[in-house]
């Protein structure tokens, strides 16, 4: 544990942690079809409303109260399925989180007992506790959340540009032109962030086993008079901690500058694009309130996503 340097690839990590969710397999499928009744209900309101505005621009006389009341009934009913099944993504997806990590540490106890006295003869318990504590806290929001919001993601991106498409394929395509920009922001971003967690999670673990010798050798401290030794060595890796987690924080504002930017982008497009086809005739005010509409949609999305890669570099 403590010898390893390298970084793992994405892929191989993401391999290593598929065999924890085959376990809970059917709680995650249900799951995931709660994260798309969810994802469905989000999408259908810019449709309501772009049908409304569009019919007002047309012919105001059209909204009638039947019509409006339907669409209201409509929407209420998905909230409600909404509102069910984001109950079962907190709740029962929640502990399908837990009994992951619960599974993960079981795991790695069962591999430390298999380990032999050379490896316990240069290994620091307090960096072994720090794996299997500490690291493993992150496990839970990272097991429930991010298969369901990388699903949510796609289908609303996918979904979006093929509605969006029907209505303008040019404003389409200079909305999302934009995301490529982010992904190539997010890997770049990606590699700094998950160096510098590596970095922070083992100095987490130095901190640990220091306080371990140093409590476990009170006695002879005391003997000594090494009491300020001990607290300069400590201070040392607390302030080591506080750099490395300065420079993460630094790393992940800048992601999230650089995501805010694309975000603006996105709306300055939508917004000078969207009024020069407006004036030329080419496109309605209902669509572009639809665009707005779904590039929140998409961009809330993106956000968590963005939130979730963090997560997964911890």
């Amino acid at each position: 544990m403590q010898k390893e340097t390298r970084t793992l690839p994405t892929g191989t990590l993401v391999k290593r942690f598929l065999p924890y969710f085959a376990r809970h397999r059917k709680t995650l499928v249900f799951d995931l079809i709660c994260a798309l009744m969810t994802t469905v209900c989000e999408l259908v309101l810019p449709m309501i409303v772009s049908e409304i505005t569009g019919r007002a621009e047309e012919d105001f006389t059209t909204l009638t109260v039947p019509f409006v009341l339907t669409l209201g009934g409509i929407y209420i009913l998905l909230r409600i399925i909404d509102a069910a099944a984001n109950y079962f993504m907190q709740s029962v997806g929640h502990i399908m989180g837990s009994k992951m990590e619960t599974d993960m540490r079981g795991d790695l106890f069962h591999h430390l007992q298999k380990l032999s006295f050379g490896y316990y003869s240069e290994a620091k318990v307090g960096q072994i506790m720090a794996r299997i504590t500490s690291d493993l806290f992150q496990v839970t929001e990272f097991a429930h959340h991010c298969p369901e919001e990388f699903l949510i993601a796609g289908v609303k991106i996918v979904v979006s540009f093929v509605i969006l498409c029907t209505k303008n394929v040019g404003l389409t395509l200079l909305m999302f032109a934009v995301l490529p920009f982010m992904l190539i922001f997010a890997k770049y971003f990606n590699g700094k962030m998950r160096r510098i967690f590596k970095e922070r999670n083992k100095q987490v673990g130095e901190i640990n086993a220091q306080v371990e010798d140093s409590l476990l050798g009170i006695r002879v401290v005391k003997s000594f008079a090494n009491e300020e030794i001990e607290e300069a060595k400590f201070k040392k890796g607390n302030l080591r901690f506080l750099e490395l987690k300065a420079e993460s924080y630094k790393t992940m504002a800048q992601f999230g500058t650089s995501n805010r930017l694309s975000d603006g982008l996105m709306y300055i497009i939508i917004v000078c694009a969207g009024a020069l086809l407006i004036g030329q005739g080419k496109l309605s005010l209902g669509d572009f309130t639809a665009y707005l509409l779904y590039a929140t949609v998409l961009l809330g999305s993106i956000r968590r996503i963005v939130e979730f890669t963090e997560q997964f570099q911890q």
